[in-house]
């Protein structure tokens, strides 16, 4: 009888000892395609922090990631590429509390890099901005519903109003030598590195990307005409995990967070974003 209290003691001790390690927990992070090659290290970095939780990702275009939630998908945290797709989130009461800038970028357009842009076979070759509205270019930019999208296009119409050297018609031109409009960056991203396309218009942390930096090459948007793309984030009412989503936010934009960001050629949050935010919540 003594045995079998024994053994019955060192089962309750396990058991007790086992509750006391940290449980495992996941984190839910739905986040725009531009950060698909960002999060992953900020997610390694957070877990370091936080033994035992897991964090999972969604990524896609923004537009696309607000419309599942408002269908029910459930996640912890939202990351949107632009402050529209976050302010209709807002208004479709996903979120809970103010959702904040983490990150800004810049758009730049890509070209087929070294020999394919030289291959006798090409009917034509951008090597600038002007290129862009010339006769049969292959352009391709995001959908205009996805912030890739919408801030290609923007800068096409400012490029054409300008005055600057560029011919009247030019942002029309442009835009009739669009030939795909992708879902995502990434859909952007693909066809120019798969050479099926002359060129396409991407943030500038996507070229920047190692197996892509090696096939294509940049062509810069000058200030005045590049939209200013800003990243903001939140966590949604309907968090499994809302501590740990609210210390998610928090680790972005620590200083080891930014670090990160920095690191893959992302910016500081721009101060308009921030006054845009409290306008819109007050």
């Amino acid at each position: 009888m003594r045995r079998l209290s024994a053994a019955a003691l060192l089962l309750w001790l396990l058991a007790c000892g086992g509750a006391a390690e940290p449980a495992n927990r996941e984190l839910m992070v739905f986040a725009a395609a531009s950060l698909s090659n960002l999060f992953p290290q900020v997610a390694t970095a957070f877990q370091q922090q936080h033994p035992g939780v897991s964090v999972k990702f969604n990524f896609a275009g923004s537009q696309r990631l607000r419309t599942q939630l408002e269908h029910g998908a459930r996640a912890d945290v939202f990351a949107s590429a632009d402050q529209d797709q976050m302010e209709l989130a807002m208004e479709s009461g996903l979120l809970s509390g103010e959702p904040v800038p983490f990150a800004s970028n810049r758009m730049v357009v890509i070209v087929p890099q070294g020999d394919r842009l030289e291959d006798p076979a090409r009917r034509t070759t951008v090597r600038s901005l002007e290129d862009l509205a010339n006769p049969g270019v292959k352009l391709v930019v995001a959908l205009p519903a996805v912030p890739a999208g919408k801030y290609a296009l923007e800068a096409i119409q400012r490029l054409g109003n300008a005055g600057n050297g560029f011919p009247s018609d030019y942002s029309q031109r442009v835009r009739a030598n669009v030939v795909s409009q992708e879902p995502n960056v990434r859909g952007v991203v693909q066809k120019v590195v798969l050479n099926e396309v002359d060129a396409g218009v991407v943030y500038q942390t996507d070229a920047r990307v190692e197996h892509v930096a090696s096939k294509v090459a940049a062509i810069q948007i000058p200030d005045w005409a590049n939209p200013s793309a800003s990243y903001p984030i939140g966590v949604l009412r309907d968090a499994a995990e809302p501590d740990l989503a609210g210390a998610f936010v928090e680790f972005l934009r620590s200083p080891e967070g930014r670090l990160i960001l920095r690191g893959h050629g992302f910016g500081a949050p721009k101060p308009g974003d921030e006054k845009r935010r409290a306008d819109v919540g007050g």
